[in-house]
């Protein structure tokens, strides 16, 4: 007969540890990402099963945040614009990060929704302005005839324009929300300048 008293009880590193808080969340995400894609799939073949269609009809109108996930339009654009701009790797990353920091200053994450669009169509247009100046800058370090140097300076002017209206058309739906905000400051030639929203009535 055995003696009990002799039995260790199990050891911590034979017990079975309960999943923290954080891992179940993970596991959660995990499967929640695993549905959707597989979602995806059966919505994207040539011939969509409707109920699988009906069923992403519905997740997209309960949960509004999943049409960008699924299909980012301004992360699409942006992505575009940086692999024309650079090839290496670093590159890539460096500018992706200083896109996503000017997003960050210009107030996008505590920014209404009706802001939120015209800070990404400045963030584009700040990025389209930096590929015309590295253009303009490479046009002019070779031999170039009046007419390929006034093409060059006409896409420049082009999207410093796009660039200052962009900018205006965020102050101003900020200075209707919030009259007492500071103005809006953008980066024009290495220069700061504060974009005044243009008054109601001078308008057309």
């Amino acid at each position: 007969m055995s003696d009990v008293s002799q039995v260790s009880p199990a050891s911590p590193a034979t017990a079975v540890a309960r999943p923290s808080a954080r891992e179940e969340r993970a596991a959660l995400e995990r499967r929640a990402l695993d549905d959707l894609n597989a979602l995806v799939g059966t919505v994207n073949r040539e011939d969509p099963d409707p109920e699988a269609l009906e069923d992403l009809r519905e997740r997209l109108r309960s949960l509004p945040i999943l049409s960008k996930v699924l299909c980012d339009l301004h992360g699409i654009n942006t992505g575009k614009v940086i692999a024309s701009i650079a090839a290496e790797r670093t590159a890539v990353e460096a500018l992706t990060a200083g896109v996503s920091h000017l997003r960050d200053e210009l107030g996008y994450k505590d920014a209404p929704a009706l802001e939120r669009p015209l800070i990404e169509h400045v963030v584009l247009c700040w990025l389209r302005l930096q590929k015309a100046e590295l253009s303009y800058s490479n046009a002019l370090a070779g031999t170039q005839t009046l007419t390929q140097a006034a093409h060059w300076e006409r896409r420049l002017t082009m999207a410093q324009g796009r660039y200052l209206r962009a900018g205006e058309s965020l102050a101003r739906v900020r200075r209707l929300a919030r009259p007492h905000r500071q103005p809006l400051q953008l980066n024009i030639g290495g220069q700061q300048v504060n974009v005044a929203a243009i008054p109601t009535g001078e308008q057309g």
